[in-house]
This record gives structure tokens, C-alpha cells and sequence, in this order.
């Protein structure tokens, strides 16, 4: 085969000097070895080659020196290099559309590669002869491959590069997607470095000179043809690094790989990616802005927890007052089955039994039956059922309205005040109220991390964030939820229009809501407004709330106190309107009786069948028994705590009467730690010592004997009204005036007579009283003495004569008081 001769200069670099050697022929190898042997780079018509000695080393050593481990491209004289892009997805550009068209719909492989770009630079459109594709080195970090292509005799490198360009350009041109899948060939003028370092593309590249600094001219012409450029930054003095920033990521990737280590004026060039340390914008603003960008922060937080988290705590709270998916009995369809058995067994023993008037619940509730009706009426009435039930602590209030009228509902949520109110701390506090509604889930912690944040921000601005949200907001918070809950369950079946005679009518909530009474809630709430050191707002936001679920008929409240404190706070949140109220009392004496018989028939059986005339009881008991029970049941009255406790002991072995003064002396001692002790106030301890004296005597005072004592003097009402309160008396009113006190419960009576009888224990409960009248009253003299004092250095008396007279009245009533409190003191001191 002939080969054309071609003279050509190569000049080559070894060392320092430079050497022109002329070649035979064209692209021989063997000059190329001859040249390649020597130390130092080699360049052949303006490309550099890595020194030799680095190759020799790694024949040596027996190891690949291709470019994918070397990073570096050979070639001969007769072959080209060419750089195609958009070949592959760059690994920048997440959001690059080729990265999904190539993923989904492009074969990647190493043959489909190949095939693709042999299509591209030679088509068969307008196919390059002789044309050979050597070898295809991808860098998919920059989405292009390098291809290397033996050039045919009958064509330059220069012809065969233009050829490839416009081949390529024509061929991508064609599909449907080639704004996103358009590709581009460009020759390598350079000598590129193939890389994996973890140098990103960017848009923005540096060039370095290694020689004098090209011209922002010279720049400008060799890299505009790889894209648009937006600016370029000569080099700054002393230094010898250009910027060259593209609007593109394809101009900045072309131009690297194309031109980088290309020699100019004894210039070599050598380009890299800018590394660029890009700050986020979001970043960049809450470094910079941290007065607003940490609220809204936490804003946006906050609205992404409730937009994720409320609707679970809604349904949370429904599933805590319907039971639906719950296993316990107070799930509908349980209810229903435990109904239905206990109705059996009940028709059973009653055949068995006969009549079951014995039953104790009937002779406890027998009389209060109608007060349970008349709760069920005002239920299916539907009309403003705000309910108000009152009575003492262990009335029964709760079994009256839980066990006895919504038995049979299934849409209940009972409230007990006192679990929450007594919380000592915000984080138990919230998780009581939560476990009360079922408000699940909830982060008690979030508050005092938001009060952490609210320091920082306090110390880097000055001011506070108002991120940290107090309890009271976060009850009333929880509150609005629960309403939200209670809302979606009243209007479960609510459909807005009904078919009526073939006829479409519309039908509003209200009147939804107004015909199915059945289908509100009713929420309990348990002893309202009882006596709270903290956390006292809780009946205020609980009456609020309540007002408000009965304005929007969506639910029934009904109200459990003690007390009439509860009213004034009720109609401040419900004003001008008329409150359904029960007022319980205590069981009569025959109820009470035939309860507490009923209850110790059974245990009663394995003692003496026979009374003391030989005839059987109608309980079981015997007459003595019964006759015992009776004389207790004086005293003990007909409050059902009193009257379970009573029975309690009774079974466990102990005397009716021995039991009921077990019971007395418990509440004395209840009555002496509360209100007697030392550590409470002296004028407090003082006034209840005196009501105990006084009802000892007599089951009822009336408020007019109260008002002049002297402990009560200054304020009478507010020191019975806090007695009242605490748990000491029970106070009757006539159109909101104080009228009858009595015992809280009639066992105290006992217990007050207990601790006035017995000669010890009064003797020290009475020096203690008689010591703390003294104190008071001495209190009192220090108080005029001081007024005293300035209108005795007065020149003319006459003037303030009759102040000191009432003055000099009140020091002698006092010093009386004392005299006598001293001298009872005194006497009581002889007994012991």
C-alpha cells in the first residue's frame, strides 16, 4: 500500500529548548517513539502529551495506562479527538429534563453510546468514508463523551472536524425533543485531563495561564464559540487567573474539556470549574435576618403541625366520646350485648325471685328517679340544655347523671375539673387535659423549647419572638379542637337535602340538629368550680367553651358542683339566660336504711338467721343488728360515700355502731389536719373552731348569729364563703343571700360533737382557739394604739374627743377579750 509523503514541522519541547524535526512521513510512529522517549512534555502541532517517563513506569510495573486510569487521551497524528455534549444527564442538574428523557427513554450503555455517536458524525444521510471511531472515553459528570476517530487519507483533520460539527448539528435537529436532547460536537484543541474529582460544572470557569497572560480579545475569541458569554474578569494584578462566566452550563462544560492545557504564545492554558461556595438563599436569610426569619420559621412550623397533626387529634378526640374502635364497655355494640345479657339474667332472678323491690339501687335512687327523668326531658327537649346540678361532695351527682340518664348513650365526654386543677406543673397539666379530652398527639415540650428560642432571639434583638404560647392559650387551643370534634359528630348523618314525597328539600343544620337531639354529644363536666390555689382559669375558659357549644347547638352541657360559686362564673360566660338546675340532698333515713340493709343481705346470710323473737328479718339480719344499723344511721345520714364506707365495714366484721365510730373519729381527724393545725392561718382556724362549737349545739346556725362575732365581724361572708369552700359547711341561700349553715355533711355533726366532747382533745383545740382570739384581738389594740399615739402629743384634745373616746371604747372591748380568753386559758390549764 502507498503511502502519500507529506513534509511537516513538528516542534517538540525537551527541556528548555526548542527543536524542529522534519518527518518524512506523515503521522509515523516511529518519530513519534523517537520523540516520546525523551524527558519533559512533548507537543505535536500545539498538543501536549504527559511525559513518558510516567507511561514507562507503568509498563514497568505492569499496570493500565489507558485514560479512564490515567486520566489522560493518546493519540496518533492520524487520528482526531472530538467532544460531543448532552450525551448523558449532568450530575448537577437534578432538575435537568434530559436527566428523566434519558433515564426513561435512552439506552446508556457502552454499545448504544457508540452506535449513536458513529450516527452523529457520520450518517448515512451524509456519511464520512473511511471514517473509524477508535475508542469513546465518557464523563458523565459533564453529560459528553471524548470519541477518538481515525481520519481518512483522502481528508484533513481540519475537513473531518467540520464534517463531524455539521453532521451533528443536522442529526439531533431532527427529533421532536431537540431543545432538551440537542447535541454538539466540538474538536479538542487542548490536551484534556479526565478527572472523577469532585469538581461540579458550573457556569463560571477559571483560566490559567502558565505564561504571559492572554488579552481580554484573545480570550474572548477563543471561547465564545462554545456559548454565549455574560462577562469575563482579566486576571488581577500579580495574579494569573482569568474568570469567564457563561450563561449556560453547556458553554462553560464545552470550553473546559475543549481548550483546557491548549498552548498560545507560549501560553498553556489550563481551565477548571470555578468553586464556587454557593450560601442558600434561605440560609442567607436566617443568618442575616434572624429578627424575622425565626418567627416566620416557627410559623410555618406551626402550620405544618396543624395542617398534619390536627386532623389526628380531632379524630382522637371522636374516638375518646364515641368508643367506636375502642374494646371497653363503653363501645356501642358491647354496650348493647352487655345490655341484653343483663336484661336476660335479670327476667331469670326475677322469675326465680320474684319482685326485685329489694334491689339497692332502687332504694338508693328510688326517690331521685324523678329528677333523672325529668335530666332525660330536658336532653329530648332540645332547647337551650345548659344544665346546672348541685349538691355536697358524695351526693351521688355523677352516678345520677353517668349511670342512671346517659347509660345508654354513646356520645359522651365526662370532664373531671379536679385531675387538671390540681397539676403543679405546665407540662402535667396539659397532658391531664389531653388524656381528659383524648387530645392525642401532644408535645408538652414544644413550649419550652419555643421559650429557649424566645431567650436567644431576646438576646440577639433585643426583643422577644411571642413564640412560647402560655397554658391558658394551649388549653383554649385544645378546647377549640375538641369543639371541631364535637361539631363532626353532631352532623355525622346530617345530609343537606331529604327527599320528602318525591320532593327535594333543603335542610339546614340547625334544623338538623333541632329534630335530632340524639345526635349532639354531652359533655359532663365534673366538679365545676371547686376550690383551685392554681390553675384557677380552667372554669372560666371551661364555661366560655361550654357557652359556646350550646350556642352553636351542636352539644348538651350539663355542669356538676358543690357549690353556688359556679353560677356567677357560668352566667358571666352565658349571660341573660335562665340555667336548668337540680339541686340533690341527701337520701332520707328509710332509703338509707333499706339500702344498707339490702347491701349486707347476702354477707348477713352466714350469721344468725333469726331474730331476738325467733322470726326472720326481711333482709336476713338479725332484729339486733337492724336495730344497731338504725340508731347509726342517725348520725350518719344519707350521704353515699358515707353510706358505701359504712357498708364496707359492716362486711369486713366490724359493729354498726363500733363502724360508725370508727367513721367519726376519721372525720375529726380530717376535720383537725384541715382546719386545726397549726399551720394554718390563726383567724381561719379560729372561725372554724367556733362554727364546729356551734354546730355541735344545734344542726343548723342561722348567718345573722355569725355576723357580729368578732372573728367574722370584718367580713362575714367571705370567711364562711371560703369555710364553705374548703369543705367545712354547706351554706342555703335565699335569693343569693346567705342564710342557714350546717354541716358539710351530716357525719361532720358527729365529728364536731366528737372533738367538743371529748375533755383532752378539746382542752388543747379550745387553748389553741382561745390563743389565737388573743393574738387577733391583740392585733387589733397595736392597730389603734398607733392612731392613739399622735392625738395625745395634741395641744387641744377637745377637738379629737370623740375619736379618742371610740378609740379608747375599742382598746377596753378588746383588753376585755383578752382578760377573759387569759383566764379560760388558765382554768383549762388546771384540767390537764
Amino acid at each position: 500500500m502507498s503511502v502519500s509523503v507529506r513534509q511537516t514541522l513538528v516542534g517538540c519541547h525537551i527541556g528548555k529548548r526548542l527543536i524542529t524535526i522534519g518527518l518524512s512521513k506523515y503521522g509515523s510512529d516511529s518519530a513519534l517513539h523517537l520523540l516520546s522517549g525523551g524527558k519533559g512534555l512533548i507537543q505535536f502541532q500545539g498538543k501536549r502529551y504527559v511525559s513518558s517517563e510516567i507511561q514507562a513506569k507503568d509498563q514497568q510495573a505492569g499496570e493500565s495506562n489507558t485514560a479512564t486510569d490515567t486520566g489522560v487521551i493518546h493519540k496518533t497524528e492520524r487520528e482526531t479527538l472530538v467532544y460531543f455534549d448532552n450525551l448523558y444527564a449532568r450530575e448537577m442538574s437534578v432538575w435537568n429534563p434530559m436527566l428523566w428523557f434519558n433515564s426513561m427513554f435512552v439506552d446508556q450503555s457502552r454499545d448504544a453510546i457508540r452506535s449513536r455517536i458513529k450516527h452523529l458524525a457520520s450518517p448515512d444521510s451524509k456519511p464520512i468514508k473511511g471514517l473509524e471511531l477508535r475508542s469513546t472515553i465518557p464523563v458523565k459528570r459533564d453529560g459528553g463523551v471524548f470519541a477518538t476517530f481515525l481520519v481518512p487519507y483522502r481528508y484533513t483533520i481540519a475537513e473531518v472536524n467540520s464534517m463531524i460539527q455539521q453532521n451533528t448539528t443536522k442529526e439531533s435537529s431532527k427529533s421532536i425533543l431537540s431543545y432538551f436532547t440537542k447535541i454538539a460536537a466540538f474538536p479538542v484543541k487542548g490536551s484534556p485531563w479526565i478527572e472523577d474529582l469532585k469538581r461540579l460544572p458550573n457556569k463560571t470557569i477559571q483560566v490559567k495561564f502558565q505564561g504571559p497572560a492572554l488579552t481580554e480579545e484573545e480570550v474572548y475569541l477563543l471561547f465564545r464559540r462554545y456559548g454565549k458569554i455574560v462577562n469575563i474578569f482579566p486576571p488581577k494584578s500579580g495574579e494569573s487567573v482569568a474568570t469567564l462566566k457563561y450563561d449556560s452550563y453547556r458553554g462553560a462544560i464545552c470550553a473546559k474539556n475543549c481548550v483546557s492545557g491548549i498552548e498560545i504564545n507560549n501560553t498553556v492554558l489550563h481551565i477548571q470549574y470555578e468553586n464556587v461556595v454557593k450560601t442558600p438563599v434561605i440560609t442567607n436569610f436566617f443568618v442575616n435576618h434572624t429578627r424575622i426569619a425565626i418567627p416566620v420559621f416557627i410559623a410555618l412550623l406551626s402550620i405544618a403541625a396543624v395542617l398534619v397533626f390536627d386532623p389526628i387529634r380531632e379524630f382522637s378526640i371522636e374516638q375518646k366520646i364515641t368508643h367506636k374502635y375502642s374494646l371497653s364497655m363503653k363501645n356501642s355494640w358491647i354496650k348493647k350485648f352487655k345490655n341484653f345479657t343483663d336484661s336476660t339474667v335479670n327476667q331469670f332472678t326475677k322469675y326465680w325471685t320474684g319482685d326485685q323491690q329489694n334491689h339497692p339501687i332502687i332504694h338508693l335512687w328510688g326517690e331521685r328517679m324523678e329528677r333523672v327523668e325529668d335530666l332525660k326531658m330536658w336532653l329530648e327537649e332540645n332547647t337551650n340544655t345548659f344544665v346546672i346540678i348541685r349538691g355536697p361532695r358524695g351526693s351521688g351527682k355523677r352516678e345520677l347523671v353517668m349511670e342512671h340518664t346517659l347509660n345508654e348513650r354513646n356520645n359522651i365526654l365526662y370532664f373531671d375539673c379536679d385531675k387538671i386543677i390540681k397539676s403543679r406543673t405546665d407540662s402535667k397539666f396539659l397532658k391531664n387535659v389531653a388524656n381528659e379530652i383524648g387530645y392525642f398527639p401532644i408535645f408538652p415540650w414544644i413550649n419550652s423549647f419555643t421559650s429557649i428560642i424566645d431567650l436567644m432571639v431576646q438576646g440577639l434583638t433585643g426583643q422577644k419572638t411571642g413564640l412560647s404560647e402560655s397554658k391558658e392559650i394551649q388549653f383554649r387551643n385544645m378546647l377549640t379542637t375538641s369543639m371541631m370534634s364535637i361539631r363532626h359528630i353532631a352532623l355525622k348523618n346530617y345530609k343537606s337535602s331529604i327527599i320528602d314525597n318525591g320532593e327535594k328539600i333543603s335542610v339546614k343544620e340547625e334544623d338538623y340538629l333541632q329534630q335530632h337531639p340524639e345526635a349532639k354529644p354531652v359533655v359532663v363536666v365534673d366538679r365545676f368550680a371547686g376550690k383551685s390555689d392554681i390553675n384557677g382559669f380552667v372554669y372560666k375558659e371551661l364555661a366560655d367553651w361550654a357557652a359556646m357549644l350550646v350556642q352553636m347547638n351542636i352539644a348538651h352541657v350539663i355542669f356538676l358542683t358543690e357549690t353556688v360559686a359556679s353560677d356567677q362564673i357560668l352566667a358571666e360566660s352565658y349571660p341573660n339566660q335562665v340555667f336548668k338546675t337540680l339541686i340533690l340532698s341527701d337520701a332520707s333515713k328509710s332509703n338509707s336504711k333499706n339500702y344498707v340493709l339490702s347491701q349486707l343481705q347476702d354477707h348477713s346470710n352466714k350469721e344468725t338467721d333469726d331474730n331476738e323473737n325467733g322470726e326472720k328479718s326481711s333482709f336476713g339480719l338479725s332484729a339486733q343488728i337492724i336495730q344497731e344499723i338504725d340508731e347509726a344511721l342517725d348520725p350518719l345520714g344519707g350521704r353515699m360515700l358515707d353510706l358505701q364506707a359504712f357498708v364496707r365495714r359492716v362486711k369486713s366484721g366490724e359493729d354498726p355502731l363500733k363502724a360508725l365510730e370508727k367513721m367519726v373519729e376519721q372525720a375529726s381527724e380530717q376535720i383537725t389536719q384541715i382546719f386545726l393545725s397549726d399551720k394554718i392561718d390563726g383567724v381561719k382556724s379560729a372561725q372554724a373552731w367556733e362554727l364546729i362549737q356551734m354546730l355541735s349545739d344545734a344542726p343548723m346556725v342561722s348567718y345573722k348569729d355569725i355576723v357580729f362575732k368578732p372573728l367574722f365581724k370584718s367580713a362575714p361572708e367571705l370567711g364562711i364563703m371560703e369555710l364553705e369552700n374548703n369543705g367545712l359547711i354547706t351554706v342555703s341561700r335565699n335569693r343569693g343571700v346567705l342564710q342557714d349553715i350546717r354541716p358539710a355533711k351530716p357525719l361532720f355533726r358527729a365529728a364536731f360533737s366528737y372533738l367538743v366532747n371529748d375533755a383532752k382533745l378539746s382542752t388543747v383545740l379550745k387553748t389553741r382557739y382561745l390563743l389565737r382570739v388573743v393574738a387577733f384581738e391583740t392585733g387589733k389594740i397595736k392597730k389603734w394604739e398607733e392612731e392613739l399615739f399622735p392625738l395625745n402629743n395634741l395641744v387641744d384634745q377637745k377637738l379629737f374627743k370623740s375619736r379618742l373616746e371610740y378609740l379608747s371604747g375599742k382598746v377596753k372591748i378588746s383588753s376585755d377579750i383578752i382578760d377573759k380568753c387569759e383566764a379560760e386559758i388558765k382554768e383549762l390549764s388546771k384540767k390537764q
